[in-house]
């Protein structure tokens, strides 16, 4: 299951909680990431130290063995996925 980074959960306290969709385009799963208020049926919820994020069934298929980092940079953040250790 997609784990939530020390920074990203920083960054969703202030941001609040997210919707990521996957997207298949020609073969390809693209992310869309969104403000959300509550997760739709079907999503999947991830959640650490109080934040969520709420992942559609592709997303979560997609991101089952990532980490979101979630950087501030001045008025924007930047969203990253990583391996994660040992999976």
């Amino acid at each position: 299951m997609l784990q939530i980074s020390d920074e990203a959960v920083a960054a969703l306290q202030t941001l609040g909680p997210l919707r990521i969709r996957g997207v298949d385009v020609d073969g390809e799963i693209e992310l869309e990431i969104e403000e959300a208020t509550a997760p739709v049926a079907d999503d999947v919820v991830v959640e650490r130290d109080g934040v969520q994020v709420y992942l559609d069934p592709v997303a979560s298929n997609a991101l089952e063995d990532q980490v979101l980092g979630i950087h501030a940079h001045d008025d924007h953040f930047h969203f990253s996925f990583e391996d994660q250790a040992g999976v």
